[in-house]
């Protein structure tokens, strides 16, 4: 099993760099061997209008998460402008591209299942010299990528729509399907990605503090965790291990083993998700229904009910 494990901002998982076009930074944070495959998160920090060719993967879901910045999404032959907050979900052997359209951005973003794309980044970073057209199409046969168009182009955008035909877009502090659960007026928890969208591989959450603490220490028996943070300053524990986050930082903490996070200060944002998603979506809305936080015993219950034990108190 995995050990918990934080990955600074700026820092890749392994100390192994992977920069989009050799420049901009592509850090992995999370990988297919911390999740048994089941999926890989990159941190993408881009200083110029450049993007990927299009293409699609041909058994992977891609998810977006505009941390900062602005960016052009095309998806078959539709396209979307997206901006900080905004999130897109790419469902596999559909085309699709994206470019950035403003001077610095900042994305998070998830294959599930992993496949193979961090062998394939891994390879494009060990490149050098002139490549051929048949190595191109070796490497994207190996990472099950097609390319199937150009690059956008940010300056010349055709008419721009708002909901892609295949896939979604979550908009800034909306929810998906509009869901926005109130947990005991201290945090907004938004679904970004649900069950239903990934048959239960993934779910997906945007956190809004708006003050300090967190929940009792608790263990999920069947599901791993991931928070990356947007802003704020938050501490973990998992097991006896303890951590400090801030923004840019993310932290994996591996089933089985019992963990809590306190936010430290009265403001905060994090993106979240388990893998699988288990019930932890109805855990949410459960939670939702409260007029404040839950009693102990209430809160023991709740967790109980949705296939997770309370083991201690907050941190």
């Amino acid at each position: 099993m995995t050990s918990p494990f934080a990955v600074r901002a700026g820092a890749s998982r392994f100390d192994a760099p992977t920069p989009f076009l050799g420049v901009h930074p592509n850090d992995l944070k999370v990988s297919s061997k911390d999740t048994g495959g089941a999926l890989c998160a990159y941190d993408y920090r881009g200083a110029q209008s450049v993007g990927p060719v299009a293409h699609l993967h041909v058994a992977q879901d891609e998810i977006f998460y505009v941390v900062a910045g602005s960016f052009l999404f095309q998806v078959g032959t539709e396209t979307l402008a997206l901006t900080g907050g905004d999130a897109i979900f790419l469902p596999r052997n559909v085309p699709h591209a994206w470019v950035q359209t403003s001077e610095e951005s900042q994305l998070i973003y998830l294959l599930q299942p992993a496949g193979e794309i961090e062998a394939f980044f891994d390879a494009l970073t060990r490149r050098t010299g002139l490549v051929s057209p048949e190595d191109d199409e070796r490497l994207n046969e190996f990472a099950g990528i097609r390319n199937t168009g150009s690059a956008l182009d940010a300056g010349n955008a055709p008419e721009l729509g708002e909901a892609p035909a295949h896939g979604f877009v979550v908009r800034n502090r909306e929810g998906r399907f509009g869901e926005s659960v109130e947990l005991g007026g201290e945090a907004t928890n938004r679904l970004v990605v649900g069950t239903a969208d990934t048959g239960g591989a993934l779910s997906v959450f945007h956190y809004e503090g708006r003050a300090s603490g967190g929940p009792p220490l608790h263990v999920h028996p069947h599901q791993d965790e991931v928070f990356h943070v947007l802003s704020g300053e938050y501490r973990f524990q998992c097991g006896d291990e303890r951590f400090t986050l801030t923004a840019g930082d993310a932290i994996f903490l591996p089933r089985g083993v019992p963990h809590a996070f306190s936010q430290v200060g009265a403001r905060g944002e994090l993106l979240f998700y388990f893998t699988p998603s288990g019930k932890m979506e109805g855990f949410f809305r459960a939670l939702g229904t409260l007029p404040g936080p839950p009693s102990p015993v209430e809160g023991a219950r709740i967790f109980a009910a949705h296939e997770m034990e309370v083991v201690g108190p907050p941190i």
